[in-house]
């Protein structure tokens, strides 16, 4: 009898073993699934950004803010995501990575009428950003509001320049010139002028920019801190392979 409430206890406690160790690693992949592929890391090498880095070396100031990185609204959650970006004022620019994944395209799918889910080879969303600019610097108390008369609004279009694909998600970075919309960020920031930057979400057979987003998330405000983001090794490396070609 000793010999089989052994064997039984064995038994149970290897279960036991397998049940938790089954549950971490679950609990470990769903936290690295998600994340961006390698090659989304580098910060994309462009001419603006190496003129910047040549001008300022390992000292080019970029920043970020922390701010809320996934969709939330009862109508588009967990829809679209911006897992890294930068704000680069030497370069006047900022670049996004934008995540997706196959879930959404059902729902696009579904919020649009369509036969089927768009394919994820496909340039499926418009992403654009928005800036918010105070037309009344004296008056601090309209700051919050979005009144025509106190705030300008006014729209960045970017260029997509890798995509990606892992597991069911799908990842686009996005380089926003932001010369192109006659912004000058930099100036922004030093006259305090400048009370939000919002990365809007279009479908992209049913842009309509004086229509609500088919997703919003603000990555800059007034009110927020603003935390250094350095350069890494593949960054540079990434520049210097550029300058030589």
């Amino acid at each position: 009898m000793s010999i089989v409430f052994k064997l039984v206890k064995r038994i149970i406690i290897a279960i036991f073993f397998a049940i938790v160790f089954g549950v971490i690693g679950l609990l470990i992949w769903r936290m690295t699934a998600s994340d961006a592929p390698k090659s989304m890391e580098p910060l994309d090498a462009n001419a603006a950004l190496c003129e910047a880095y040549e001008q300022e070396g390992d000292e080019l100031y970029m920043f970020r803010q922390e701010q809320r990185s996934i969709t939330s609204s009862e109508e588009n959650y967990g829809y679209f995501a911006i897992t890294d970006y930068a704000i680069i004022p030497d370069a006047n620019q900022i670049q996004t990575v934008v995540r997706y994944n196959n879930s959404t395209l059902r729902h696009t799918a579904e919020d649009y009428g369509l036969s089927e889910p768009p394919s994820r080879d496909e340039e499926v969303y418009d992403v654009t950003l928005l800036f918010a600019i105070d037309l009344t610097p004296d008056d601090k108390e309209d700051n919050l509001g979005n009144d025509e008369g106190s705030v300008n609004f006014i729209r960045c279009h970017g260029e997509v320049t890798l995509t990606a694909q892992k597991n069911l998600y799908n990842f686009r970075r996005i380089v926003f010139e932001l010369d192109d919309a006659e912004i000058n960020i930099s100036e922004l920031l030093d006259s305090e002028l400048l009370l939000a930057i919002y990365a809007d979400f279009y479908y992209n057979e049913a842009i309509d920019y004086e229509a609500e987003p088919y997703g919003t998330l603000c990555i800059y405000d007034f009110k927020s801190a603003n935390i250094p983001v350095k350069l890494e090794k593949h960054d540079v490396k990434a520049i210097q392979a550029f300058e030589d070609n």
